[in-house]
């Protein structure tokens, strides 16, 4: 049991720090990152599955149900809250930095933007929910270590954003962000347990992406 912990632990940090350093350094375009991020993501749970002979759809926690109309409610409020905190600190934003981040970094136009935003939104927030909330966070709780499965998960969701918005924000705003993803990773976590369903926290952080997507929309369409 307590090797089974400990390999939980280790696969899903190799596979954000692989995943940092590919984003980081080798940056690929952004079909070769998608498509390496499905693999190294995906091999966390299927390595952990093939060792322990434990079931994958069991260890992400996905559940055949539809959503709630509490679940409907959180996804209509988590996309407008984002939209209205964009609004309320647009000004200490460094926009022009984030809009040429999009266009370089991500490889993102007017043709494509479409296609990488739907990726975002549908199979980005699955693979990250299906790692932290659902196999990071099961995999602790099944060995009686609920709480340190939420927080941990949580700190590892936020250090692997932090490559991705380091240079959108002052620091002030950035470690404002960094703490408000680790709070956001908690309050998934939090639905996901609610809900009994990895379907649950998955629509909640398809519709923040939507928000952020519709944000980032703006910036590229202008």
């Amino acid at each position: 049991m307590k090797k089974n912990l400990i390999l939980a632990v280790l696969l899903p940090v190799i596979g954000v720090s692989v995943m940092m350093y590919i984003e980081a350094v080798i940056k690929p375009v952004y079909l070769y990152k998608s498509l390496l991020k499905i693999f190294v993501f995906s091999s966390v749970a299927v390595i952990y599955s093939l060792v322990t002979k434990e079931k994958i759809i069991d260890l992400i926690r996905i559940r055949k149900r539809l959503p709630s109309r509490k679940l409907i409610l959180a996804m209509i409020f988590v996309y407008l809250f984002i939209l209205c905190v964009y609004f309320l600190l647009h000004d200490r934003i460094d926009l022009s930095n984030i809009r040429n981040s999009l266009l370089a970094k991500e490889g993102l136009t007017r043709d494509n933007f479409i296609f990488i935003f739907s990726y975002i939104i549908v199979i980005n927030s699955f693979l990250e929910e299906a790692l932290f909330r659902g196999f990071l966070y099961t995999v602790f709780a099944d060995r009686n270590h609920p709480v340190s499965g939420a927080v941990f998960s949580s700190l590892l969701f936020a250090v692997y954003h932090l490559g991705i918005v380091f240079t959108w924000f002052d620091p002030l705003i950035l470690i404002l962000c960094i703490t408000g993803l680790a709070g956001t990773g908690l309050f998934l976590q939090y639905i996901c347990i609610r809900e009994d369903n990895l379907f649950a926290c998955w629509f909640v952080h398809a519709c923040a992406n939507l928000a952020i997507n519709t944000i980032g929309a703006f910036m590229i369409l202008q």
